[in-house]
C-alpha cells in the first residue's frame, strides 16, 4: 500500500497479484500500466507522483497522474527484492536495493539511487550486496536524511547507517543481532523523529528496533 503525499489517494497491490488498485473518493478502480507484482511507493513531496519497481524486467515505472496510470521509466537492474524507497522531503529521490543470490550461493547486486524521478539511476559505491534501504531523521547539521541499509559492506553483512548520503557507512548491529534476516517484510527503516533509531523486519521475530546508547558506544541494534 502507498498513500499519496496529500493523503487523497491510496494504491494497493495484493501480495500475490499482478493488478494494482487505486482508491479515491470512496471508489476503487484498476490502475493501468502495471501487469506485474510490485510494491508502490509514493513521492513524499509531489502528490501526483508514484513509483513501482519491476524486479522482473529491471525497470522503474512512474505515475504522474496520481496513480491512475503508469509508464516505463529508467532501467534500474534486476533484484530478488521488490521494494524501492522514496526519500522524505525530497521530490524524485528513489533508492533501490539490487540483491541477488546465484545457485552456487554467490551474493551480488548493490544499491542504486535516482534524483530525477526514476529516469536514471547511479550505483552507490562500496556496497556489494543490499537487500533493503530506508531513511530516518537526519543527523545534526546534515541536509539529507540518515540512510539505513541491510547490506554487505567490506565483506561484512549487517545493518548500516550513513549520514552523508551514502559516502560512508557505520555498522549499527553485530553478529548476534541479525534476527534471521528481513524475511518477506523486506524493510529496514529509520525513525523520522529520533535520530539513530532504526527498525527492521525479521524472520518470525516480529519487528525489532535499536537506537544509540550513550552507555554503549558499540553496535546499536
Amino acid at each position: 500500500v502507498a498513500l499519496s503525499a496529500d493523503g487523497a489517494v491510496t494504491l494497493w497491490m495484493p501480495s500475490s497479484g499482478t493488478t494494482m488498485y487505486r482508491h479515491s473518493n470512496t471508489l476503487w478502480t484498476e490502475v493501468s500500466g502495471i501487469s506485474f507484482n510490485g510494491r508502490p511507493a509514493a513521492d513524499w513531496v509531489n502528490e501526483n507522483l508514484f513509483y513501482v519497481y519491476n524486479r522482473e524486467d529491471g525497470y522503474m515505472y512512474i505515475s504522474t497522474d496520481k496513480g491512475e496510470s503508469f509508464t516505463q521509466a529508467g532501467y534500474v537492474g534486476n533484484s530478488q527484492f521488490r521494494t524501492a524507497r522514496t526519500v522524505p522531503g525530497l521530490e524524485g529521490h528513489i533508492w533501490v536495493p539490487l540483491a541477488t543470490t546465484s545457485e552456487d550461493g554467490t551474493q551480488s547486486g548493490g544499491l542504486v539511487c535516482s534524483n530525477d524521478g526514476g529516469q536514471t539511476f547511479t550505483a552507490v559505491s562500496g556496497i556489494g550486496y543490499c537487500e533493503a534501504v530506508g531513511f530516518g531523521k537526519a543527523a545534526d547539521g546534515a541536509d539529507y536524511p540518515a540512510i539505513y541499509v541491510y547490506a554487505k559492506i567490506d565483506g561484512v553483512f549487517g545493518v548500516y547507517r550513513s549520514i552523508d548520503e551514502g559516502d560512508s557507512w557505520v555498522r549499527v548491529n553485530d553478529d548476534q543481532h541479525e534476527y534471521g534476516g528481513l524475511a518477506n517484510g523486506e524493510f529496514v527503516r529509520g525513525d523520522m523523529n529520533i535520530f539513530g533509531r532504526v527498525y527492521m523486519s525479521t524472520a518470525g521475530r516480529g519487528i525489532v528496533y535499536g537506537e544509540p546508547s550513550s552507555e554503549n558506544p558499540g553496535p546499536e541494534v
